[in-house]
């Protein structure tokens, strides 16, 4: 594939929610900028199991609480999602539905505002108000960040309605089963029928994407052209998609924002996970019709008290992750290279420039602190102490300007983020497909304007000039105006959003006036999204090999 600039492209321009693709037609089902903007009212859309009416506002149609399966509960509860039932009169899709039951710990931008419920396979659906089913327009469908344990689709900071105006492209935002909901192995005691238990929360995602497959053209999106694009959790469910035979065909591109986490359970520990519920909920073991009964908030609080519990087995207290069943996930993934069903699937990835500082002390006091404050902060990634030790000198004698806690963002974001997003582009360039990295180092004025923390690029992508207090609860619209008096990040806001909806369409994120070029491991061309965005060759080379054995 060419890198050179694309023709139909979107130019990042400052004229905000106006902004409308250049260089298309209506043939390709472009927004009308000026009509689009003073429509109001509702539209009628038949899927496969019946009408649903939305509604259209700003340009835009959506539609929301759309079920693509039946509710999880009672004895529907670890098994694989089924079919939703179809209705006969017009199903109302203005309000959104109900994430999955959940312990939440972040903030308002990230809460969905309906409350959680085992009948939470939904979907919202945005498209340009001018998108009809001819228009074949490129599908981008966002799964939400949590890990495997929280977090929505519903989100207000995940409001794809901005991305799908600006961008003309459809959108779709999901919910699916999450904690001990979705990942609960009871394969051993319940035989086929539970097969897919320990990975029923991604089963949920393939189920969704079936939906689309089988409905998005009647809303102007083409079921042939899907990009996935996810952040942090989201970015992992994406990549362990990608090496899902159930997922094959049902996505065609893929971006992992901060996502590059490759944690799987072997069937021992997704067992003895098992049995450990049984005996805090004082169940016979393997009796699945009683954990079935057992209420929703009960479940939901053994989850949380397992995930609290050491787990004895050098494995880190995340546990609810996906299980390497041998059927679903047949293998554990982007272990020696890129899983066989991957290997066509150009990607998109990369991550923030001070991904972990957010989960850090706000002081290490020096730098004999760090060791243990980096294998804290990157658990998830099991770093084994005596070996980040041995990183700290290096560290310091090619940063030795930076402070003690300077230094230990430095650290774990190099190993927690930036060197296994390397290692995934790698893996994925040497299977032939086309990969494209980035990084952003734009500092957002939270956390005293010096970071670019776990998720700052999200308002960007999504296409959001304004958006509530966030991370330490300084990042406001006014505290970010007097740090960019030029409103830079409105351009580079543009600049990212334009290129994620590039690659979304054709597979190449290249801009009208800055070609990316594809990543390989000769000049590991990145693109650095800041106040100036430009491609950078293999940035921080000498950090990223030391970090590469780790």
């Amino acid at each position: 594939m060419a890198d050179a600039p694309i023709d139909n492209s979107i130019a990042p321009s400052r004229s905000g929610s106006n902004i409308r693709p250049s260089g298309l037609g209506a043939a390709d089902g472009a927004v009308d900028g000026t009509s689009a903007t003073q429509s109001h009212g509702s539209r009628v859309i038949e899927t496969v199991n019946g009408k649903l009416q939305g509604t259209v506002a700003g340009g835009v149609a959506a539609f929301k609480g759309i079920p693509y399966g039946q509710s999880t509960a009672g004895r529907n509860r670890f098994l694989p999602p089924q079919p939703p039932k179809p209705w006969a009169n017009l199903r109302d899709a203005t309000v959104l539905g109900n994430p999955c039951v959940q312990s939440n710990p972040d903030l308002p931008v990230w809460l969905d505002p309906m409350p959680g419920s085992e009948d939470c396979l939904v979907l919202n659906v945005w498209a340009p108000e001018q998108a009809r089913p001819a228009s074949k327009l490129a599908v981008m469908v966002w799964i939400h960040g949590g890990g495997y344990t929280f977090g929505s689709g519903g989100a207000p900071l995940y409001d794809c309605s901005n991305l799908a105006a600006i961008g003309n492209v459809v959108t779709v935002s999901l919910n699916h089963r999450l904690q001990a909901f979705g990942f609960t192995d009871l394969s051993a005691a319940g035989g086929e029928a539970y097969a897919g238990s320990g990975n029923a929360g991604l089963l949920d995602i393939v189920a969704a994407l079936e939906w689309v497959r089988a409905n998005i053209e009647a809303f102007g999106g083409d079921p042939d052209n899907v990009t996935l694009f996810g952040q942090s959790g989201g970015g992992a469910k994406i990549s362990t998609l990608m090496a899902m035979p159930v997922a094959t065909g049902l996505f065609h591109r893929a971006i992992v924002q901060s996502g590059s986490v490759f944690r799987y359970r072997g069937r021992a520990e997704a067992e003895a996970m098992t049995n450990r519920m049984f005996s805090i909920l004082g169940l016979a073991r393997n009796d699945i019709s009683a954990l079935q009964a057992v209420p929703a908030d009960i479940l939901l609080k053994c989850g949380d008290q397992i995930m609290s519990e050491a787990s004895g087995t050098g494995h880190p207290p995340i546990k609810y992750a996906p299980v390497i069943d041998g059927q679903y996930l047949p293998e554990i993934p982007w272990l020696m290279g890129a899983p066989e069903s991957a290997k066509n699937i150009p990607l998109l990835l990369g991550a923030n420039d001070d991904e972990t500082v957010l989960y850090l002390p706000r002081r290490v006091p020096d730098d004999t602190a760090i060791t243990r404050v980096v294998v804290d902060a990157t658990t998830v990634y099991t770093p084994h102490e005596d070996r980040v030790a041995e990183l700290i000198p290096s560290y310091r004698r090619m940063l030795p300007e930076l402070s003690s806690t300077e230094l230990a963002v430095r650290i774990s974001t190099d190993i927690g983020f930036w060197k296994n997003a390397v290692r995934q582009a790698e893996m994925q360039a040497n299977a032939g497909a086309a990969v494209y990295m980035y990084r952003c180092d734009w500092k957002t004025p939270c956390c005293k304007g010096v970071w670019a923390p776990h998720g700052v690029e999200l308002p960007f992508v999504m296409g959001h000039k304004q958006y509530d207090t966030a991370w330490d609860g300084t990042d406001t619209e006014a505290a970010r105006a007097a740090a960019d008096p030029d409103n830079a990040r409105f351009g580079l806001g543009d600049r990212m959003l334009a290129a994620w909806v590039n690659f979304a369409r054709n597979g190449n994120p290249s801009l009208p006036d800055l070609a990316w070029p594809q990543y390989d491991q000769k000049t590991r061309a990145t693109m650095i999204f800041d106040h100036e965005t430009k491609v950078a060759n293999d940035p921080r080379g000498d950090v990223r090999t030391l970090v590469s054995a780790i």
